[in-house]
């Protein structure tokens, strides 16, 4: 794993947020512009420890688009998988089990992870990555079938503990620390720390790139953080069992897993079961995660929280990436050699109504937060869609083998707002990316709320919009004054699929001028160019689609620019 990919396992925890810029009015109520409130501005520092941190700066409200266009569908309610298709014995241990144990455990007062000693947590990144797990402990005894299990112990940055029980059929084996399982090297660790550091997490293993061939498919480690892989991926995007109080003022609680089970596979072709119990100060959690490692790695969630005391801005499916710069950017990096570095260059959401959206992403001068669906959407994802080397040009960090994260919710998630967070980052080094589902209502002390979703991870998208997609966009100055220019270009479209197109085009401050579409000479990409006079604005946002009939032919690019 590089180091790039390593260390933003824990970046969002580390990076020190900085005040929003709050800057434009919405337009005029028109049939052809959208709705955009005052971006919130907020300062906050987050931790590893799970306490909440605090802010300087109180929060305005969030943007939100108004993209109710098409008419909804009826709606199809996904069913989580039953338990019989899970292929875990019902008279054995299961989700029912941790979910007990979360229960009990949310009655009880919060007891913090063990300390880490003092010689582990100064261990730096090149020095814990040296720490390597004994090649013949890989799981369960006797032959592990089609999956294996390595663990990672604590040390550097990850200090929660956590312990892992073996499942095999109704049988759970607690998988006891041992400092033999680790090769420390010659470490500057002493051996009573060896002898007590515990797990800090673990990884799954299976062939998903060359049969016989032991890959790693997905991460647990570092608070709710997990990771996962389709075939030919390096690790990029990470996700998050539950986030509470992102961006918020008030500063944001890191809830941690603290004890997992894995069921032992009866066969190769079925999905491998992990359960896990999450525990904070504020709240205690039961997931059951069902794995399909493949081509696009896939990952039915259960989860039942049960908050100890009142919370307010909860994160369902939290997702974070990288975002450092690329050509969609106004302002350019200029001494970086490369054209691109990022995780996941934007954000695609199916909405309840239909609509297909494009949003790339920013690494803003302050902190920026969007609220980008008033409905649950159909489906949610940080989306890497430039797949060439050429496009990024870095042979160690393979920007172009990061997977797309896709969400699916299942049922009904109740009200609530689809956020995004983009945070300012000097380097590639932070995750500075953020989007989960926010309930509009806080979960009271006592209850239980349960959710369901499907994630899928991998190269190739998980779904295909219905309309034409954006393939790039492109963003500058005019040469000689501050108008700005855009460029979209929509690749894979059959000739005269525009015709009689009209351009939907808006800006909630300043003037577009020279909007253009026209065929490409590739032949199979159309290009709309248009400008943005900010007269005297310093953010606007913008909105595109090409639509024929009052019915879209595109996705709905959404993009906001800032003068800094």
């Amino acid at each position: 794993m590089d180091r790039h990919a390593f260390c933003r396992v824990e970046s969002l925890l580390a990076l020190t947020l900085v005040m929003a810029l709050a800057a434009c009015s919405p337009p005029e109520d028109t049939a052809s512009s959208h709705i955009v409130d005052p971006a919130p501005a907020m300062t906050a520092e987050e931790n590893m420890s799970g306490e909440t941190s605090k802010v300087i700066a109180e929060p305005a409200p969030s943007s939100i688009y108004n993209l109710e266009r098409v008419q909804p569908e009826p709606e199809t309610v996904l069913v989580p998988p039953s338990p019989e298709d899970t292929g875990v014995d019902p008279a054995g241990f299961g989700l029912p089990e941790v979910r007990e144990r979360a229960r009990r455990l949310a009655a009880a007062p919060y007891e913090p992870s063990p300390t880490l000693p003092d010689d582990a947590k100064s261990l730096n990144y090149d020095q814990y990555r040296r720490i390597l797990p004994a090649i013949d402990d890989m799981g369960w005894p006797q032959d592990a079938g089609p999956v294996r299990i390595l663990f990672d112990p604590r040390g550097y940055l990850f200090d929660h503990e956590v312990r892992i029980n073996l499942v095999d059929g109704d049988t759970v084996t607690p998988r006891a620390y041992s400092a033999s399982a680790f090769d420390f090297k010659e470490l500057p660790l002493s051996d009573e720390t060896k002898k007590t550091l515990g797990f800090a997490g673990l990884r799954l293993l299976a062939p998903i790139n060359q049969a016989g061939k032991f890959d790693e498919v997905l991460s647990f480690k570092g608070a709710s953080f997990f990771r996962a892989l389709g075939a030919g991926n390096v690790y990029g995007a990470s996700a998050r069992g539950l986030g509470i109080g992102t961006a918020s003022a008030e500063g944001e609680e890191f809830p941690a897993f603290r004890e997992f089970w894995i069921v032992r596979p009866r066969s190769p072709s079925q999905a491998v079961i992990i359960y896990a119990l999450m525990d904070s100060a504020s709240v205690t959690g039961a997931f059951a995660f069902n794995i399909s490692p493949g081509p696009r790695t896939q990952i039915e969630v259960e989860a039942t929280f049960y908050p100890r005391k009142d919370i307010q801005g909860v994160g369902l499916s939290p997702l974070t990436s990288m975002y450092y710069f690329s050509p969609h950017d106004v302002i350019k990096q200029g001494d970086d050699y490369r054209p691109a570095v990022h995780d996941s260059e934007g954000l695609a959401i199916h909405m309840a109504n239909g609509e297909w959206v494009w949003r790339p992403l920013q690494n803003p001068a302050d902190l920026e937060v969007s609220v980008l669906a008033s409905a649950q959407p159909k489906g949610f994802g940080l989306v890497q869609r430039h797949r060439q080397f050429d496009d990024y040009s870095d042979v160690e960090a393979e920007y172009d083998q990061r997977p797309d994260v896709w969400v699916e919710p299942y049922g009904d998630w109740g009200e609530g707002q689809l956020m995004l967070v983009e945070i300012p980052t000097v380097n590639e080094y932070n995750d500075n990316i953020a989007v989960f589902w926010r309930p509009r209502e806080g979960w009271r002390a006592g209850g239980a709320n349960t959710i369901s979703y499907t994630m899928s991870w991998g190269l190739k998208p998980g779904v295909m919009a219905e309309v034409v997609a954006v393939s790039e966009t492109r963003a500058g100055r005019k040469p000689g004054d501050k108008t700005q220019m855009f460029v979209l270009d929509y690749e894979g479209a059959p000739e005269k699929v525009f015709e009689n197109a009209e351009l939907e085009i808006t800006s909630s401050a300043g003037k577009i001028v020279n909007p253009v579409l026209r065929r490409h000479p590739s032949g199979d990409t159309y290009r709309l160019s248009f400008e943005l006079q900010p007269e005297g604005a310093s953010m606007a946002e913008l909105r595109a689609v090409l639509v024929r009939g009052g019915r879209p032919l595109t996705e709905t690019w959404l993009y906001r620019w800032s003068a800094k």
